[in-house]
């Protein structure tokens, strides 16, 4: 057991007096907390972490309610590229029936024009004339569905890529002509130059021939006599509805 003995008299003293500064540092640091600017920016850290907490919360729902909104639309999205492809398919092949169609119309409205031309210069050739050529002088038309630009010009040289592009469109499009133009010269001989004034008039009276025009006249010699010989250039004209009378072929099937 040991004792401790103070042999200094103001050591007691001292310890009081120590003892009453940490009581008033005490009650000068309650005095600060009783400050309302230390309790006002206490409250707004307060604020701050709850208004924090709020945000995440409404953030972290918004992140799922998009997240699942996406979700749906990737499944939709699919579904509707395959329905969007099955369109493409169904209308492609649509344009190539109705391509087949024009196709076969436009063989089946041309193919009589030759016979209703002869049809018709015979019909209007008058007496004491004859003729000697008849000849196609328009461009023969392609085949029908056949592309008229050149493949050559589908690739410009130098030209960017909206020029190719529009070029490539230009030679993929439909090209049939369902009436294409057909001209015809027709050289003959008359010994009436009436004669060849009728036969112009008569012509151009047609539903099926227009432009009617001389483009040479001159006097030769057919076994010693003299004759007038003519040139006429004229056109095929498609005749009105009605003019032209159709009848269906009907096959009987046993």
């Amino acid at each position: 057991m040991m004792l401790e003995i103070n042999l200094l008299p103001g050591a007691k003293k001292g310890k009081s007096s120590a003892r009453s500064f940490s009581l008033g540092s005490l009650s000068a640091v309650g005095a600060n907390i009783r400050d309302p600017w230390l309790i006002g920016a206490a409250a707004s850290v307060v604020v701050a972490v709850a208004a924090v907490g709020l945000l995440f919360s409404a953030q972290s729902a918004r992140a799922t309610e998009v997240e699942s909104r996406m979700d749906r639309a990737v499944r939709d999205s699919t579904r509707y590229a395959k329905v969007l492809s099955a369109r493409r398919k169904l209308t492609a092949e649509r344009d190539s029936v109705i391509r087949q169609l024009q196709i076969i119309r436009t063989i089946d409205d041309n193919r009589y024009n030759w016979a209703h031309i002869l049809d018709e210069v015979s019909r209007a050739l008058p007496a004491y004339t004859w003729l000697t050529t008849m000849e196609q002088t328009t461009k023969t038309p392609l085949p029908p569905g056949v592309d008229t630009v050149p493949v050559a010009s589908a690739e410009p040289v130098g030209a960017g890529a909206a020029a190719k592009k529009k070029a490539k469109e230009a030679a993929a499009q439909d090209t049939i002509a369902v009436h294409p133009p057909l001209g015809f010269r027709v050289v003959g001989q008359t010994v009436d130059i009436q004669a060849l004034t009728m036969f112009m008039r008569q012509m151009e009276s047609s539903p099926f021939i227009q432009r009617v025009t001389l483009s040479k006249s001159e006097i030769v010699i057919v076994e010693g006599k003299d004759v007038t010989q003519f040139e006429l250039n004229a056109e095929y004209e498609v005749p009105p509805p009605g003019v032209v009378r159709t009848t269906p072929l009907v096959v009987p099937v046993r």
